[in-house]
């Protein structure tokens, strides 16, 4: 005989069966997914060209060098200096200037290597002590009027390149699942709503694949392994890097682009890229400097652009970085000379397996791509920004 369970009074939670309340449903899922990824709209917008190979090069030339930093201090002014490189592109008889000292010096012949020999008070100068860390201007030869020798030298070509990277997210879902209803829609709503969901995800890990991705490869063909490399890869410890070191104040950040301004006097549409604390770290030096009339009802800044002297940023904000060590990065990007790479372009490919071949559904994102990064020295990565 059924034992039946006994309530004095009904309410909610003792009268009806479990599942017999219907279930009070808001009509819409809530999305909490936000625009992410401006770097890959960015790129994908400017500069995507298509690759052919499992690796994409490109072909760098150089200037050659004006200036010379020395490596060693002397006791007294010397007739051997050492320099920290470019040591043989010091060709005979080229008179070297140091401005902190205001003397000349002439190279007596062409080094083989980073130490130079000299000939000290030169051009009507005194020569004084060469300190390390002096940075020395390389003149050009003062030659005899029947001169007839050779001083050949010039900078080699270098090759910079990356790997192309195959990339799959994957979802599933079973064949008898895909063919239930909802409260959100009918059969195939629920493979949609993954989709969405899987599509996000996917567009979000190929922009931290931009920023952070390493260059390498492994294993034997054609079981290779090829990882493309991002811009921490290229710009870590780069020529212009620069560690503000917990704190972003106006001089320091009017000191970053000034030395980028420095290095790259003709550069034009500088995108700061960075993450969103460090632009309101921005706003936060610039409100101080806003005047408010008496009637004003508003107050603050929406800043899009940075302007400092002769050098203009955009300002990018890129959301992902938002942990406590990456909320202080950025980088200083010349679009002109970044190129998003692909073989295949993001792709998605429904239901791999056919229907009685599996019960389950295999949903797939794909695409094999890469990323070039020319000139180093064009661009800067900081850290640190964070107060």
């Amino acid at each position: 005989m059924a034992t039946h369970t006994i309530v004095n009074v009904g309410g909610t939670g003792n009268l009806p069966a479990t599942n017999e309340l219907p279930v009070d449903m808001w009509s819409k899922r809530m999305s909490a997914m936000g625009a992410l990824t401006p770097l890959t709209v960015i790129l994908s917008k400017l500069s995507q060209e298509s690759a052919h190979n499992f690796r994409v090069d490109l072909i760098e030339e150089f200037d050659m060098p004006t200036t010379v930093d020395i490596a060693q201090t002397e006791a007294s002014a010397s007739t051997t200096i050492y320099v920290t490189a470019y040591g043989t592109s010091l060709v005979q008889d080229t008179l070297l200037f140091n401005p902190r000292t205001e003397d000349l010096r002439l190279v007596d012949s062409t080094p083989t290597t980073n130490t130079v020999t000299v000939t000290i008070s030169q051009g009507g100068t005194t020569s004084a002590v060469w300190k390390t860390g002096d940075t020395v201007f390389v003149l050009p030869p003062a030659l005899a009027e029947n001169d007839e020798t050779f001083r050949a030298a010039s900078v080699k070509d270098e090759n910079v390149y990356n790997y192309i990277q195959l990339c799959k997210l994957q979802f599933s879902i079973t064949r008898l699942e895909n063919k239930m209803t909802t409260h959100f829609g009918g059969p195939g709503s629920k493979r949609a709503q993954l989709k969405r969901q899987k599509y996000r995800e996917f567009r979000k890990k190929a922009e931290l694949l931009k920023m952070f991705g390493g260059r390498a490869s492994s294993g034997t063909a054609p079981a290779t392994k090829y990882f493309s490399g991002g811009l921490f890869h290229f710009l870590n410890n780069g020529t212009l890097y620069k560690d503000f070191n917990g704190i972003l104040t106006e001089t320091g950040y009017d000191n970053y682009l000034g030395d980028y301004r420095d290095e790259n006097p003709d550069a034009v549409n500088i995108a700061h890229c960075c993450a969103p604390n460090v632009i309101r770290q921005i706003g936060y030096m610039c409100k101080d400097k806003i005047r408010i009339s008496p009637n004003a009802k508003r107050y603050g800044l929406d800043i899009t652009q940075y302007f400092n002297g002769p050098l203009n940023v955009d300002l990018i904000p890129l959301p992902l970085l938002k942990d406590k060590v990456t909320r202080g990065w950025g980088w200083l990007l010349d679009f002109t000379r970044i190129k998003q790479k692909d073989i295949d372009r993001p792709t998605f490919y429904g239901d791999c397996k056919n229907v009685g071949e599996s019960e389950i559904i295999y949903d797939t994102y794909r695409e094999v791509t890469s990323l070039l990064v020319a000139n180093e020295s064009r661009h800067s990565m900081h850290v640190g920004a964070t107060l």
